[in-house]
């Protein structure tokens, strides 16, 4: 069920496996993630504890491009490679604050990833250090991704319920990577909730959001 400090993760169909992510484990216990083919992340919206949903003109939103990365650095800090802030002179790189990583326990939904109908067909073979979600058995329609840490122990008593992960999904394909103390999740998923095939990727990126400070003149 698990996995060493690096691997990549594909999507299984039958017999045929689809690039999807890659991820690592840094020494100081960060972990890093991201999409193994190039493209470009922009910010769609930002849902504010205060200020609520922020959308453009009110947000301002840079794109860039190459290859999207996730970070989940063990300090709390959570970062995702695209740009925004309040102001145009307040543009920094999309952060999200939340608790250390070494303080999580319970299960805690780090990102959520809409996929889109296809994906590229894998251009290396997958070795047993790597992760596969079986999407062979899934119903029709899109699926999401959910990426979760706990405790290890948090996750065996997961794992041995054998509920669904997530309430509003209709069927699921877990598999993860453990570091230390902790275990990380990859919860391939159909939720009842979804019926059209986005044409890119969405990533939600869950935690309190860190705003840029204007810069100084």
């Amino acid at each position: 069920m698990t996995r060493p400090k690096h691997c990549r993760i594909y999507v299984k169909r039958g017999d045929e496996f689809f690039d999807f992510m890659w991820a690592d484990v840094t020494a100081d216990g960060s972990v890093t993630m991201g999409f193994v083919f190039p493209g470009s992340s922009k910010v769609e919206f930002v849902l504010d504890r205060e200020l609520g949903e922020l959308r453009q003109p009110q947000l301002i939103t840079t794109k860039v491009i190459g290859h999207p990365k996730l970070t989940f650095h063990a300090s709390g800090h959570y970062k995702l490679t695209a740009q925004m802030g309040k102001s145009q002179d307040a543009i920094d790189r999309v952060t999200v604050l939340g608790p250390k990583l070494a303080e999580i326990i319970e299960p805690k939904r780090m990102s959520e990833i809409l996929l889109p109908n296809t994906l590229p067909r894998a251009k290396k073979l997958v070795s047993e250090n790597d992760i596969a979600l079986d999407a062979s058995t899934a119903p029709p329609g899109p699926l999401r991704c959910v990426i979760s840490c706990m405790s290890r122990q948090r996750f065996e008593k997961v794992i041995a319920n054998g509920s669904k992960i997530v309430n509003t999904s209709i069927w699921e394909f877990i598999h993860a990577l453990e570091t230390v103390d902790q275990v990380w999740s990859w919860v391939l998923r159909r939720s009842a909730n979804d019926s059209l095939y986005p044409n890119r990727f969405f990533i939600f990126l869950a935690g309190d959001v860190k705003w840029g400070q204007q810069q100084s003149k």
